[in-house]
């Protein structure tokens, strides 16, 4: 499966969510996403796993997850 899918967090760096989700998938790639009209932080993640439901337990641990997106490959 592909996800695609905003994290939205208050207290996690991006090097903590990248190293917490590399081990459950392949061709991980985060990237913050600025939004001024939030405080905390957005990160825009891109992952191949898999079992979605494994990544989407580990990011629900640091925060909010939005704008869900999964494919099948």
């Amino acid at each position: 499966f592909r996800l695609d899918f905003i994290l939205h967090t208050y207290n996690t760096t991006l090097e903590t969510v990248k190293t917490s989700l590399a081990e459950f998938g392949e061709q991980l790639d985060i990237s913050d996403v600025k939004d001024s009209s939030q405080k905390g932080r957005n990160f825009k993640i891109n992952i191949n796993t898999e079992d979605p439901t494994i990544i989407f337990d580990v990011c629900s641990q640091f925060g909010r997850i939005r704008s869900v997106k999964v494919s099948e490959d």
